[in-house]
Order: structure tokens, then sequence, then C-alpha cells
């Protein structure tokens, strides 16, 4: 049994000293190949490649597995006074364990072909002589091994034998991948993913229960998506910076008002027309590019952010510009019966009007969720739930130390009014 992970020694008789994970080999085998040798547990690094042998029956006091789901253990040897910690992937480490506590608990390790005395007794474990030759030593040695960052940009460099378990940073671009890799969910280290200029038309909802923190999916067919990975609670606390450039989307995804934790959102090169009016509720978000769309006027609610940056540059923000049709929700006059129904409308009175949170799913049904986040605000702060969006309706003064626009544009304000008071305002 073979495990590549990182190591790190410390012998117990001499405190302190410096603590460093090295490239490990480690190996359950015989010691030698004479039958009465015990069983060996036997660690190649990068530091001592020709490898240090502990014995494994009788010699073990302690193995410490409290954080085995982070993919680590310590082995507490007793002659001689070492306690090797031990940084892996959580199966293959389970796995690597298991069969030592076979050694320890009743398999007995035996030749090939060696045959058990009895039926009662346990299967005997096959284990290999322990050999340290020139080809295990230089494996440590590549750069690939215990990799926490993997660039993929030509197909013959897509691995036949899955993606390291250990992997941290994981892009894969300019190879015409046209369906998301199903491999890419079992990693679950994994906080960024560069899957640009690719083909994917659809993203599963599984991505969600990663805790990536940055996703680049520009330059892909993602219109028709559902995007239904962003209601997953994972990826709604972790994601900080999402990219969705180059997608051809007609407008922005209203889920993404759902990703709490994101701070810069980039969606370029599409052909948004509206920006969804809880977009304000995103507190965290201060980088905001939205260049060479179809914006015509932004919600009123973006206002209440404090953004460090704004590109709306190649948009149609001109002055002289007509107003357009009411654009309230993404198509409307195809999905009229996406509409929210009155009652609805009445639960989410009363979720305002008693002052409950609900900023994530969890807290009230996610329809009336839905419906709190398609509601505009009136610039008083009150919601909107039967109030006729006004396009370009004034132009606004954003809290936002940079805001990028072309020459002869202005911030035009989508708004709604909840009186004839707030009206008299504009």
């Amino acid at each position: 049994m073979k495990l590549v992970c990182e190591t790190c020694t410390i012998n117990r008789y001499v405190p302190g000293g410096k603590r460093v994970f090295l490239k490990t080999i480690l190996a359950i085998g015989k010691g030698s190949e004479k039958k009465s040798d015990e069983t060996k547990i036997m660690l190649i690094t990068t530091a001592n490649k020709t490898g240090t042998k502990y014995g494994a029956v009788k010699n073990i006091a302690k193995i410490f597995t409290r954080c085995l789901d982070e993919g680590k253990a310590t082995i507490s040897f007793i002659v001689p006074e070492h306690d090797v910690q031990i940084k892996s992937d959580k199966i293959q480490l389970t796995a690597f364990l298991k069969v030592l506590k076979l050694v320890l608990t009743g398999g007995r390790p035996s030749e090939s072909g060696a045959s058990t005395k009895s039926t009662s007794e346990p299967p005997a474990l096959r284990l290999p002589c322990l050999t340290i030759n020139n080809k295990k030593t230089s494996f440590l040695n590549s750069k690939n091994v215990l990799s926490t960052k993997c660039v993929i940009r030509n197909r013959k460099d897509y691995p036949l034998k899955g993606f390291s378990r250990l992997l941290v940073s994981l892009q894969i671009s300019d190879v015409q991948l046209s369906r998301f890799d199903s491999q890419i969910l079992l990693l679950q280290k994994l906080q960024s993913l560069n899957l640009s200029n690719n083909c994917i038309k659809t993203l599963p909802k599984s991505l969600g229960q990663l805790r990536l923190v940055e996703l680049d999916v520009s330059s892909n067919n993602l219109s028709d998506d559902g995007w239904e990975w962003l209601l997953e609670s994972n990826i709604q606390s972790s994601l900080q910076s999402l990219n969705i450039s180059h997608n051809g989307l007609s407008y922005l995804p209203i889920n993404v008002v759902y990703a709490q934790s994101l701070v810069t959102l980039t969606a370029e090169n599409n052909s948004i027309r509206k920006l969804p009016f809880a977009i304000w509720k995103l507190y965290r978000l201060r980088v905001i590019s939205l260049a060479k769309n179809h914006i015509n006027g932004i919600p009123e609610t973006m206002r209440r952010m404090r953004l460090e940056k704004l590109d709306l540059s190649d948009n149609q923000l001109f002055e002289n510009e007509a107003t357009v049709p009411d654009l309230r929700l993404a198509d409307e006059q195809a999905t009229q019966h996406l509409q929210p129904s009155s009652l609805f409308q009445l639960a989410a009175r009363v979720v305002i009007s008693k002052k409950l949170p609900y900023a994530y799913p969890a807290c009230v049904p996610f329809t009336v969720l839905e419906t709190l986040h398609r509601t505009p605000l009136c610039g008083c702060g009150k919601p909107c739930f039967a109030s006729k969006v006004y396009e370009r309706a004034k132009v606004i003064v954003l809290n936002c130390i940079q805001t990028i626009l072309n020459m002869n544009q202005r911030a035009f304000a989508d708004c709604v009014f909840c009186s004839q008071k707030c009206l008299r305002k504009v």
C-alpha cells in the first residue's frame, strides 16, 4: 500500500525545532524478503531518498484521526520516539489507515500464493517487499506531484486518470470543452476555477456545493443556463469573484443576487439591457464591470451601494435616446405566467411589515423570497409591488469612487414611486 502525501516528522525526545512538510511516499510492506520479517512503514521524502523504516506491529502508540475529514492524521511511534504528521487527500488517507488497521488488529502479511489455515481466519494481507529505486525518488521531484495548481490549455494535457484531489486552482481554457466535467465536483479543496474560452452551455446545480472563491466562465454559451447552482449555500457564502463575460446574456441572472459574498462582478460583452433591482442587496460588492452591453438605465437602488469601480462604457446611456418599454422582468411579455400571484405579494408584504430577515432562502419560502428580490424599491426605501417602473426617469449620483462612462452619457435610473409625494420629488 502506497500513499503520496506530505509529512512532517517530529522527534518527541527533542522538543522544538522547525516543522517543515515534505513530499513523501508513505508505504506499508515487508521489511525484507524473509518470511520472519515483520511489517514495516517506510517514508521516502525529498530530503531522505534512502527511506526511513518504522516497525508497525507493537510499535505504534496511537494514531490521531480527529482531523481526518481535512485529510490530516498523525502516527505516533514508540521506537524511535517520532510523530509523523500526514497531509493528503481524505479518501486516499482513509484507505491507507484502513490497511494499517488490518495490519495492527488481525490481518497477517503473507507472500503471494499463501493460503489461510482455516476458513474462519481473516484473509491474509498480501503486502509487497519495501524497495527503493530511482523511479520512486525521481517521482517526488516531479512538479505535478502534490501540486495544488493545474493549467490546461491543450487537449493533450488533459489528465487521463482524473484531477488531483489536492487542487486549489484549476484552469481549463481554449480546449473547446462542450460539457462541464463532473470530475471537477470531486475537488473539495478547489477555490479558483477558470473555464473560459470553451463551449459550455450549462453548469450543474451541484457546482454550488463547492466552496469556490473565484469562478471564471467567460466566453462560453451560457445564455440558456438556469443558474440554479447559485442557490446552493456553499457557493453563496464563499464566491467573491464571478466573470460571466462573452456569454450572449440578454439579462443579468437574478440568482446572482444570492451570492452574498460577491466582491467583483464582471459581465462584459453581452446583450444585457436591464439589471435586477435587488442588486443592491449585494452588500460586499465593490467592483462591477458591465462594459459593452445594451444598458440604457440602471436601478435607482444602486444609490444604496458603496462601490469602488463601476464600468458602464459602451452602453446606451445617451441623453437624447428615447425611453424603452418596461423591462421590470426579463422578457416580461413572453413570461407573463411567471408573474407572482397576489398571494405571494401578500406574504411578501407581511415579511416587510414584520421586519422579518430574508437574506437567505432558508429564512422564508423561496417563492416569497423571489418576489421580494423582483420587487423594486422607491427612493424612500419602501417596496412597490404593483407600481409602474418609469424608465430613465432621472439622473442619479452613485456612491462610487470611479465611474466609467462614454462621452455624452449620464447615469439614468429606472425608478418606481410609492406615492405622489415621492413622485413630486423628481
